[in-house]
């Protein structure tokens, strides 16, 4: 039962720090949405801090296991299939009603609570330490189209999506579609032979 209770809480946590952010969700809500009171939080949690580095952990986790899944699924496909398809799966996961990791991630990646800065960006690192990973992993493995090395085509990449991310996360999806059907052409010509 304490498990149970404890994932409840930190699901309700991730929920309510996607909505509000970390300075404006209270324990109490954290509670009222589990239906328990704020001190029986305490009983799985030492406070606010230790429970939202927790739900930033797990989600971590998951979105790595996220980029493992995607880019195996993706392992056959061409350079442009994949990295074109890569945008647009962060994108679909960030819109859907039912998809709170990739928000999380995203919103904390760009604003993470200011006493906790050091440990978030710290954690947020692993995360984009993998996506280098799996990015370099398929331009090395479709070499052979590239007008660059491995390396500087990785690095491109992460820097064109983390612009659309900025987009994405602080404007509208209006403004990401139309960000992203501009500037992915441009990109594709830059980069291929």
């Amino acid at each position: 039962m304490t498990n149970i209770t404890a994932n409840k809480i930190k699901k309700s946590a991730l929920t309510l720090f996607v909505e509000y952010g970390y300075d404006s969700t209270s324990l109490t809500a954290i509670g009222n949405e589990v239906g328990i009171k704020k001190q029986s939080i305490y009983a799985h949690f030492k406070n606010k801090d230790d429970l939202f580095l927790k739900v930033m952990n797990q989600v971590i986790n998951d979105e790595i296991i996220e980029l493992s899944d995607y880019f195996s699924r993706e392992k056959n496909e061409s350079l442009y299939h994949t990295l074109y398809h890569f945008i647009l799966h962060l994108k679909e996961r960030y819109i859907s009603d039912g998809e709170s990791n990739i928000k999380f991630l995203l919103k904390m990646m760009f604003t993470p609570p200011n006493h906790l800065q050091e440990i978030v960006i710290s954690r947020v690192f692993t995360y984009y330490e993998q996506l280098h990973h799996y990015i370099e992993e398929v331009f090395v493995s479709r070499k052979d189209c590239l007008m660059t090395d491995a390396e500087s085509g990785t690095i491109s990449f992460l820097n064109f999506i983390d612009g659309l991310l900025v987009e994405l996360v602080y404007s509208s999806l209006e403004s990401f579609e139309k960000r992203f059907k501009i500037s992915w052409e441009i990109y594709w010509r830059g980069i291929v032979k």
